[in-house]
Parts: structure tokens; sequence; C-alpha cells
């Protein structure tokens, strides 16, 4: 790839605007999911009313596609990525200014849902819709990548820091980190905005691509490889997220550990993302991204059925219950780094409708393992949400050992062969 000829600045391998994706690990990897379960259950007294505060805000980057779909047709990538961070801080201003007012909790999942969709929809693009060459591209994918454990490690140190605050305290303080990293998008998006658009104007990325994207069926989304795929994600979005949802509740009530260890793990696990992304990166450029996704995922299923039978221990449990939160924590860099390339290369339609329906994926499963994770607290206990984490992150190692692993096989022995488009329109053929 070149970059466009009416580039207003070269690109570099870190611009300021990736703080918006700090924004995303801290808000969301941090605050909400330290913050908002057990804020949810003081308030209400119920735990499943937390995994339902937990599931509408996965169920607000549903939204992801069709606003990916928005920015490319009215060029408001801009708008919506600025919008976006601004979205989650007005969420944390709302749930500080609302915290005994419970009607009040679902439009405040609402709007941070619908911020952390935005982010999520259009970041990634200001990188892979610009034409750049390829070295810098794959450099600032890295980089763009590594915000987010960045932002996860500063929030749970922060959230550790001042862990004798109230809960409306600490809201504000979420409020003040995403200010400030709105202020910072709103000024530094203005050059690879440009750039984005150029390259857009120049032929890539334009109408066409977004009138090729619709085209795609629902046969070619689900009756697939893509679609075998895609229930692998959604699976193990669940364990993840399931997981994630409860994981304020589930340290200290299942292995006894206080909030301020809890904060810290969550900032340990967002330092271990940080240098894991590295070797993820160097074994996918060098044998592609099957098999670090598929590490990444025989990881999450390790650690569920670890964290559950730790659970399960009369003694104690505490380290052995941190040691496999972090390595479900930690299998995130090999799945996220792999998933993009590998959409890409089981889609027969556009990558920009591929990327959208990876989205979609991962917020379902996201809005399944908070909700069912939620009630199975509340009725069992919080160590059986570990148990839904094991179940879910098990069945997506099987449907892709079974189903997408053969696949993967014909894609690549029909590379080798030079016919790399057959893939098999059927996850069974």
């Amino acid at each position: 790839m070149t970059a466009p000829a009416n580039s207003t600045a070269r690109p570099k391998t870190f611009e300021w605007w990736m703080v918006s994706n700090f924004a995303m690990g801290a808000g969301y990897s941090a605050f909400v999911s330290l913050l908002i379960p057990p804020f949810v259950k003081e308030i209400t007294g119920d735990v499943s009313a937390a995994g339902v505060v937990m599931a509408i805000i996965a169920l607000g980057a549903l939204l992801g596609p069709a606003l990916g779909t928005f920015a490319d047709k009215y060029s408001a990538h801009r708008l919506l990525l600025v919008l976006g961070v601004g979205g989650m801080a007005v969420a944390f201003v709302m749930l500080a200014l609302s915290s005994e007012n419970t009607e009040l909790f679902a439009i405040d999942a609402i709007v941070m849902g619908v911020g952390i969709a935005a982010v999520s929809a259009v970041g990634p693009v200001f990188i892979v819709g610009a034409r750049l060459p390829q070295a810098v591209e794959a450099k600032q994918l890295t980089t763009f990548s590594l915000m987010m454990p960045t932002g996860q490690l500063v929030g749970g140190l922060l959230l550790a820091a001042v862990a004798g605050w109230t809960f409306t305290q600490r809201f504000w303080l979420g409020a003040g980190v995403m200010a400030v990293a709105f202020v910072i998008v709103w000024l530094t998006s203005t050059d690879p905005n440009r750039r984005l658009q150029a390259a857009i104007a120049a032929g890539e990325g334009g109408s066409e691509a977004v009138k090729e994207a619709r085209k795609a069926s629902l046969k070619q989304v689900f009756f697939s490889l893509f679609g075998v795929y895609l229930l692998v994600l959604t699976l193990s979005s669940v364990a993840n997220n399931g997981v994630n949802s409860q994981i304020a509740n589930i340290m200290p009530n299942v292995y006894g550990m206080s909030e301020q260890m809890t904060s810290t793990m969550i900032g340990l696990a967002g330092l271990l993302n940080i240098i894991l992304f590295f070797p993820a990166g160097r074994w996918m450029a060098r044998s592609g991204g099957f098999s670090p996704f598929t590490a990444g995922i025989i990881a999450r299923f390790a650690a569920g059925v670890g964290m559950a039978v730790a659970g399960l221990a009369t003694g104690n449990n505490l380290l052995l219950g941190a040691a496999f939160m972090q390595l479900m924590y930690n299998a995130a860099p090999f799945v996220r780094l792999a998933q993009p390339n590998l959409a890409v290369r089981y889609a027969k339609f556009p990558a920009g409708a591929a990327s959208g329906w990876v989205i979609a994926a991962s917020a379902t499963g996201s809005f399944v393992g908070s909700l069912i994770g939620g009630f199975l607290a509340d009725q069992f206990g919080f160590n059986a949400v570990n148990w839904m984490a094991a179940v879910a992150a098990g069945l997506s190692f099987v449907v892709l050992w079974l189903w997408l692993r053969p696949g993967e096989e014909r894609i690549h022995d029909a590379s080798l062969e030079g016919t790399p488009d057959a893939v098999a329109d059927a996850p069974g053929t």
C-alpha cells in the first residue's frame, strides 16, 4: 500500500488520537468492571441486577456494524470517535449523579454501551482504511491495540489507590479520566481523519465498498466457515465477559481477595497484556492468526476450569484463584490480535462488514455471559459464574477444533496450491 498523495501529516507509530483506545481500557476494562457490579449490588441488594446492567452495556456494542456503516456513508469517523469517548464520560457523570436512582441504571448503561460501540467500530478504521504502507499499518495496529491494556493498567491502579473513596467519588474520577481523553482525541484526530478521508476519496472504502458490504447475505454470514468463526467468538466472549462482568464480586466472595487487591490484579492483568502483545504479534507474523487464536481459546478454557475448581477448595484458594484469573485475562492478546486477520481470511465479503460482524458476535457473547452470569451468581453463588465460563470456553474450543480447524486447513492447502479463494461455503463441506 502507498499513502495518499494528499495526506496532511506523515503517519507515526503512535498518534495521540489512539488515546481513544486507552479510554476503552480504562473506562470499560477497569472502571466499569470494578465499580458497576458491586455498586449495583449494594444499591439494589440484587446480584442479578448487576448482570443485567453489564448485559445492557454489552448490548450497546451490537450497534457497531450500524455505526461503522453510518461513518462510512457520511464521512463521520472522527465525529463518532470523539463522541464515543465523550459518551463514556457522560455515562460516568450520570452514574455519579444517579447513585440512589435505580431507574436510571439502564439509561446509564445504554449511554456507556453506545459510546463503547462507537469507539470500537471506527477506531481501527483510521488505520486500516487510510492506505498506509504495510509496515506502518502493522506498527500502528499493534500500538493502537496496546493502548487498551495500558488503559486497563492505569485504571486498575488508580482504583486501587482510591479504594477508600465512595462509589460516587470514583465515578467522578472515571468521568474525569474520560474527559481528559475526550479533549486529547478531539484536538488530535483532525489530521488522521483527513488522511482517512483522502484514502476514501481515492477510491478505497467509499460508497461502492459500503454497497458491497450491504450485499453480504445471511447465508454468507452464518452458514459458512465465517459463521463457525463467529460462533467460536461468541462462546469465547460468553466465558471471558461473563467472568469480567462479575470479577469485582467473584474475587472477594469466592477467593477472599480484598477490593484493593482486586483492583491491583486488574491493573497487573493490563500490564501483562501489554507485554504479551509482542510475542503474540511475532507468532502471528510467523505462522498466521489461527495458531495464536487457538492458544488463546485453550487458555480461556483452562482458566475457566481452574477458577471454578479453585473456588471449590476449602483451604486458602486466593493464590490459585488469582493465577487462573490472570490466565483468563491474559488470553486476550492472542485472541484479540488475530481477530481481524481471521475475519478477513474466512469472510466472502468486504473487510468492513466482516469486522462489524466480529464486533456483533463479541457483543452478543458479552450480553449473554453477563445476563446468565448475574442469574447464576444470584441463584447459586459467584463460583457458578466460573463454571459457566468453563463450559462456554470448552464449547468454543470444541467448535474450533471440529469445524473451524478443518476449514483453516483447507484454506491453507488451497493457498499452497495457488487457489486461495477456496473457502468452504458450509462448515461441513
